[in-house]
């Protein structure tokens, strides 16, 4: 029996937040993850793609390949979650640390939205997790190149939005607080610093995030939503 269900490709499902959306979607979507160290079992995610989001072109061509062997001509979301941080101040951040996270943070993403258009259907819905730190920087994590990328990642999604709109395609963010799980607060020192500026007066959680996802990806609900930055940070960035 063929499986109807839309199609989404995603990135980062390893983490906190990708099992969190994993779950919040198993059932109702076909998910494809891709992944450097995908899980033995396949799981929620139901399955996955081995790649790198670092090596230049390789996660575009697996991807792409891999919707081929498997005879997937639509795909209906995509999701990149995947990246990293390095908690370094501008002047301590090396070579290698700036091009490793701009590779997995930025350009993959341009890499894998641009090799997915083809098969992006009217209705498509792409989301890019960002973070507060394109916004606002905190002396207790300083990232300075994490918040480059993730900048760079806000500015591809509007003009994504903005290109691809007649198409049917819509490409929003979902911009990042600080989260008790997965990429989010390191250490005591930030959280303690943080909390008093986080107008909820709590940290996020996987869910949290993941509930944002579900929800621009959803195309009942947002279905007019396009170019926008939907920040989940419980006030932080209105009160730092």
């Amino acid at each position: 029996m063929a499986d109807t269900r839309p199609v989404l490709v995603a990135t980062g499902l390893t983490s906190g937040i990708g099992q969190a959306l994993s779950k919040l979607l198993v059932g109702t979507w076909r998910i494809i993850g891709a992944s450097r160290n995908p899980p033995a079992e396949s799981g929620d995610a139901g399955d996955w793609i081995r790649t790198d989001l670092s090596v230049p072109g390789l996660a575009a061509a697996a991807v792409t390949e891999a919707l081929h062997s498997r005879k997937i001509a639509r795909v209906q979301g995509l999701v990149h979650l995947g990246g990293v941080v390095f908690s370094d101040q501008a002047v301590a951040t090396t070579g290698y640390e700036w091009e490793y996270t701009m590779a997995v943070n930025l350009r993959s993403a341009f890499e894998l939205t641009t090799a997915l258009k083809p098969v992006l259907v009217s209705g498509a819905s792409i989301v890019l997790v960002s973070s507060v730190d394109a916004k606002m920087s905190s002396t207790a994590g300083p990232a300075a190149a994490y918040g480059a990328a993730k900048a760079g990642l806000n500015g591809l999604m509007r003009h994504l939005a903005a290109e691809w709109g007649r198409d049917g395609i819509r490409v929003n963010a979902v911009v990042l607080g600080a989260l008790a799980e997965g990429m989010g607060v390191k250490h005591p020192a930030t959280e303690a610093e943080l909390l008093p500026h986080i107008a909820l007066g709590r940290l996020g959680t996987a869910k949290d995030a993941a509930q944002a996802i579900r929800f621009l990806l959803d195309p009942e609900v947002s279905s007019y939503i396009t170019g926008t930055e939907m920040v989940v940070d419980g006030g932080l960035n209105i009160s730092y």
